[in-house]
């Protein structure tokens, strides 16, 4: 946590894969999961990002070599939109900006469960049923942390760099105001 000045507070860490993200809304609002893999729960999430702090995304490969992504500011709404993400800039990084400069920017997006489907897809198709987690996805989506662990079928976690999830040996999102 003393990355970039210390300060920093986890609301995603996955090291293991012992933990399913395949959740329901209602677990994705209160937050599961164990020290070594967890979702801190989109309520606190709420809260802890009213005054929009910043964002730190990490994928570490199981190679050792572990790339990022920073955004200026991060802010989800409450539960009556649907969780909804911001994002803004500056970004910077090595991992690419996959979640506002992409064709299938999640900016905006109301977060996506087994049981709620806010993505953009058409029909009946639920991203998150498909894609085994829940996410801000839009359709569905070019960055995804929360899908299933290996040998688990985890697709597109971060594209370029990551196209499948066999490759990952941890997965971090944390956030910290100015």
């Amino acid at each position: 946590m003393a990355l970039l000045g210390g300060g920093w507070t986890a609301i995603q860490r996955r090291t293991r894969g012992s933990v399913n993200f395949t959740r329901t809304w209602a677990d994705y609002k209160v937050g599961f999961g164990i020290p070594e893999d967890y979702w801190i729960g989109h309520a606190a999430i709420h809260q802890l990002t009213k005054d929009r702090p910043s964002l730190y995304l990490s994928i570490k490969a199981k190679n050792g070599y572990k790339r990022y992504e920073l955004y200026n500011q991060f802010s989800v709404s409450d539960e009556n939109d649907n969780y909804r993400l911001f994002l803004a800039g500056p970004v910077s990084g090595t991992l690419g900006d996959n979640m506002i400069n992409t064709d299938r920017v999640i900016l905006g997006m109301g977060f996506s469960t087994l049981d709620r489907d806010n993505d953009n897809k058409p029909g009946d198709y639920n991203c998150a049923v498909r894609m085994e987690g829940g996410w801000w996805f839009n359709a569905c989506h070019r960055a995804f942390l929360n899908g299933p662990w290996a040998p688990g079928n985890w697709l597109e976690p971060w594209p370029p760099y990551f196209w499948n999830g066999l490759d990952i040996a941890e997965t971090q999102i944390m956030i910290k105001s100015r």
